[in-house]
């Protein structure tokens, strides 16, 4: 993506899932933690979330190694009123979660947004022990998944939705299953030793469309495109056929006669998951 691409990505996706973030920060009980990590922090939402929700004495470490996302996170911060409570570092998370794992450094609680998955680690249950080791005894995991592909973008073509997931799946090399896939996040965090381990649903509904400012822009700057280059680099593969490619370019492009957004009807329901653990 070019640099203008990625800012728009990311602050498309950070306004549509800014309302789940706050709630689910929410119900981490925050009160008395003081040094908080929002490893992989992107553009920042969670990082706000953390720092206005937390004790006032709270510091929130923000990790990321895309300089570009840490700039539009220290900018989120700045125009949020919270700049003073939260310090961004561009680097490794596993380096830094091995610093953290020393006595006397571990965080009182730790956020993890869409971070822990195969794109990112060839060992996501290895990243969530690393991260529960960076908890300090008593300390929170918070592991948020926006739950993309569970999400009913296409109402009424479930069977294309469901071949252009596995385009999608197959374009970012996700495996169809087994124990690095994306939706294991309980297990791993059980696997852990992780106490307390609780699975939180967290829904988003908008309709109309347009009712809701931040869903048109997250589906025209984030799901759309992904969806499309998906579509026409492994559509093949995951078993469309000519007509199911026409009809995903058709509804998924605005400005097209069958364009999916103008439907009177149509509909977005995002459940998102929250699972937490005590270490």
């Amino acid at each position: 993506m070019q640099p203008s691409t990625i800012t728009a990505y990311l602050l498309a996706n950070r306004a549509f899932v800014a309302p789940t973030v706050e709630q689910a920060v929410g119900a981490l009980e925050l009160a008395g933690r003081t040094r908080l990590l929002d490893a992989g922090t992107g553009a920042g939402g969670g990082l706000v979330a953390l720092a206005r929700a937390g004790d006032p004495a709270a510091r929130v470490l923000g990790i990321d190694r895309n300089p570009q996302a840490l700039a539009l996170a220290r900018a989120h911060a700045e125009e949020s009123r919270v700049a003073s409570r939260v310090e961004t570092r561009e680097g490794d998370l596993l380096e830094a979660l091995a610093e953290a794992s020393a006595p006397g450094e571990g965080f009182d609680a730790i956020w993890a947004s869409d971070v822990v998955w195969p794109g990112n680690f060839a060992d996501p249950a290895g990243a969530v022990g690393a991260l529960a080791g960076a908890l300090s005894p008593g300390g929170v995991l918070a592991l948020f998944s926006s739950n993309y592909y569970q999400a009913q973008f296409l109402p009424g073509h479930s069977r294309l939705q469901q071949k252009l997931r596995t385009a999608s799946e197959l374009n970012w090399g996700i495996p169809g299953g087994g124990p690095t896939h994306y939706e294991r996040h309980v297990h791993w965090a059980v696997a852990a030793g992780l106490r307390n381990v609780r699975v939180r649903v967290l829904p988003r509904v908008a309709f109309p469309v347009d009712d809701d400012p931040t869903a048109r822009p997250y589906l025209e700057r984030v799901v759309w495109p992904e969806l499309l280059d998906a579509a026409r680099g492994k559509g093949r593969e995951a078993g469309m056929d000519d007509g199911e490619l026409e009809l995903a370019e058709a509804l998924l492009t605005p400005g097209s006669d069958r364009y999916l957004l103008d439907e009177p009807g149509y509909y977005l329901v995002h459940s998102m998951l929250l699972v937490t653990g005590e270490r």
